[in-house]
């Protein structure tokens, strides 16, 4: 073990506070601050006279900016462990919120998510996703279908909760709280709970056997990485384009706006039942079983949203799509680690997620 090092972890209840971390910073963090922008973005521009145009532009630089940093993101985790990340992005998450609580042009909205982006990329998912992958030693993708589980629940009870209190007190009080909310809860379990040091592989056969080339290059010409890549994009780029497009595309079909509403709703509460229950039957059955079932099921979901019109079809597309999001969620970086091995795992991961 090199010095600094973090020893891996004895058994899974050494692993709890890391998996409970998760859970917590992933329920406010990505559920608070990440899956309300849309509640916010209609406040605003109903308060204002501002465009959505300009709006979404500051939405789309904050993406952009999360997707550049996550491989920097992941090379620190590599070096430096979780913790070195993690503070800098809540020093940018708190200018970032600093910014929107304050601002008083659409401009503002796009310089505050210059800050947001790589905050939430450094605070978010990526750095518990990585710690998880490489310090829980069993029941991995149950691990990290929990901690992702935690997204989809902050995002089922927060952003009702954050248009309620919009309704009340205005957008700008409720930037405030939101953003203080986003910054603070991570702070306890970057004292406490969160491994400090580098962070040491836990070794099973699939770690032990495969480890990184040492140059990049090498690495990302491993075989089977671009496969990786591609699996490792899905579940965003789908999950980004059902949440954008499918309110829209059911009400063209003729569904209410209440009722498309809550089929988007309905799929993020039944994405963290997919990534649980996913996740164990991940760890046993096998996760490449268990990823070939998931992808099976988006294809049928998809098939299933083309006849969306009847309420049987939306029903089947929501409860399948739901199941397979949340099932490739918890079950691909376990897939990972095995390809592109322990060395540098952070760097390549975050890289290949762009």
């Amino acid at each position: 073990m090199t010095p600094g090092q973090q020893p891996a972890s004895a058994g899974p209840r050494a692993a709890l506070p890391l998996v409970v971390a998760g859970f917590v910073i992933s329920f406010v963090v990505i559920g608070g601050g990440i899956d309300t922008v849309s509640v916010f973005l209609n406040a605003i521009a109903t308060a204002t006279d501002w465009s959505r145009s300009g709006l979404s532009l500051g939405v789309s630089v904050g993406a952009v900016m999360a997707a550049v940093s996550t491989p920097v993101v992941g090379a620190i985790v590599d070096r430096r462990g979780v913790r070195a990340p993690m503070v800098a992005g809540v020093g940018l998450l708190a200018v970032g919120f600093s910014i929107l609580v304050a601002m008083q042009a659409p401009w503002h909205f796009v310089v505050a998510n210059l800050f947001l982006g790589p905050g939430f990329a450094a605070c978010a998912l990526l750095p518990i996703t990585i710690a998880v992958t490489l310090h829980v030693p069993e029941r991995t993708a149950l691990a990290l279908g929990i901690v992702g589980a935690g997204a989809s629940a902050g995002a089922l009870v927060l952003a009702p909760a954050v248009q309620a209190v919009i309704h009340t007190l205005g957008w700008r009080s409720t930037y405030l709280a939101m953003g203080a909310a986003v910054v603070v809860t991570p702070l306890p379990f970057l004292l406490f709970a969160l491994p400090r040091g580098r962070l040491r592989a836990r070794a099973t056969p699939a770690t032990v056997a495969t480890t990184a080339p040492p140059h990049l290059r090498r690495a990302l010409r491993q075989p089977g990485v671009l496969p990786l890549a591609a699996l490792m994009i899905l579940p965003g780029l789908t999950a980004f384009s059902v949440s954008v497009h499918l309110v829209p595309y059911l009400v063209g079909l003729g569904h209410s706006a209440g009722t498309a509403a809550a089929a988007l709703g309905a799929t993020v509460g039944i994405s963290a039942i997919g990534k649980i229950g996913g996740g164990f039957m991940g760890d046993r059955f096998g996760v490449v079983r268990v990823l070939r079932l998931a992808l099976l099921l988006d294809v049928v979901s998809l098939a299933l949203l083309q006849h969306a019109g009847g309420s049987c079809a939306l029903a089947g597309f929501v409860v399948l799509y739901g199941l397979a999001l949340g099932t490739q969620i918890a079950v691909i970086p376990t897939i990972a680690v095995s390809v592109i091995g322990t060395d540098r795992f952070g760097q390549l991961f975050g890289l290949l997620q762009l």
